[in-house]
């Protein structure tokens, strides 16, 4: 049995592992930061909120708009970063993980052939990731980034 505040990905790897990606910290502001293990728990977590939330309406207070889908996909963005420093045969435990959660992510979105989602993210960069380039299929995020684009 795992601790609740553990997360999820504790229970699929050995304890060497854990301790290797606990060591991978994001640092997301001067003050904050957050290891690898809690960025896949929070991209986790941000994927279900956006699926849970395809039924609601614009007007539920409770619904995710289109920067709480900008947010998860930065945290998409900082994980896709740290596995790049992680060796072979840790990336090659880590990877399926990360798919299943990417397979989810993929059910509920689009392609996004206009780029609009990419559109609200004020960070400078080149080209952006394959999760970048999907909006959710229906609900109050994808009304959202619509509203907020001007793009239908």
């Amino acid at each position: 049995m795992t601790d609740a505040n553990q997360p999820w990905i504790h229970e699929y790897l050995p304890p060497d592992d854990l301790r290797t990606l606990d060591g991978v910290v994001v640092h997301l502001s001067g003050q904050r930061s957050i290891t690898l293990p809690h960025l896949l728990d929070s991209w986790k977590d941000h994927v279900g909120k956006l699926e849970a939330d395809l039924s609601l309406t614009s007007s539920n207070r409770s619904a995710w708009g289109a920067y709480d889908l900008v947010a998860a996909l930065v945290l998409r963005d900082f994980i896709h970063e740290k596995l790049g420093t992680l060796d072979a045969t840790l990336r090659s435990r880590v990877e399926p993980l990360l798919s299943e959660i990417d397979i989810r992510f993929k059910s509920f979105t689009e392609p996004d052939d206009q780029l609009r989602v990419e559109m609200l993210d004020a960070r400078p960069g080149s080209e952006r990731e394959w999760w970048w380039k999907r909006i959710p299929v229906t609900g109050p995020a994808r009304e959202d980034v619509i509203l907020l684009t001007g793009l239908n």
